[in-house]
């Protein structure tokens, strides 16, 4: 008696992934407001491309007349996020204040972590952090608050995790001031720092 062939079913792209490009899809818990532009990404990509430059070309501002030439190219590119750690966010802001802006074009955040130095133990140093610091604390909360950022107090925790548990997600590109930016890749974006 011979076995009947098992035929295992074809693998393809889901199809609700592309039907649903159109729908609105918050970008963070914390931002109510902000979603993902994945109609945009999708309507970029009309030739093969590896996973990353997907992403990239995803978030091209004008895909359609971008001059592209591997390596040579500068790339308009339109990121989801930007995340910045405290000690670069100063001159970050500064700058940013320096443009007129009245608020930020993307989501934005600023992270108080940078600054803590371990010395004695976790309670007491960032006690020292917030009275040694406390200037420069307040100038980031009040910029933040000014200009449409995220703010993470002293204390909140360290960066590259509260973006990956609650900024990150899959096709996104993100630009941080921190050279751990890239941590974010772990679920799939292109985060560069």
């Amino acid at each position: 008696m011979k076995a009947a062939a098992i035929k295992a079913p074809l693998r393809t792209f889901s199809q609700a992934a592309v039907a649903s490009s159109a729908r609105k899809v918050q970008m963070s818990n914390f931002e109510k407001d902000q979603y993902i532009n994945y109609q945009r990404i999708e309507d970029n990509l009309a030739i093969p491309m590896t996973l990353a430059e997907k992403i990239v070309y995803g978030h091209l501002d004008d895909a359609h007349n971008q001059d592209i030439e591997r390596g040579k190219s500068y790339l308009k590119l339109r990121p989801d996020r930007v995340a910045c750690q405290d000690a670069t966010a100063q001159m970050a802001l500064l700058q940013f204040m320096s443009a007129g802006l009245p608020n930020v074009a993307v989501p934005s955040t600023v992270h108080c972590d940078h600054l803590i130095e371990a010395q004695v133990g976790g309670a007491k140093d960032l006690s020292r952090a917030k009275d040694i610091n406390k200037e420069v604390y307040d100038f980031l909360a009040t910029s933040c608050a000014k200009y449409g950022l995220g703010f993470w107090k002293p204390g909140s925790g360290i960066i590259h995790q509260i973006i990956l548990e609650n900024y990150a997600f899959p096709g996104g590109l993100m630009i941080g001031t921190d050279s751990h930016t890239p941590n974010a890749g772990g679920l799939g974006m292109v985060a560069i720092g």
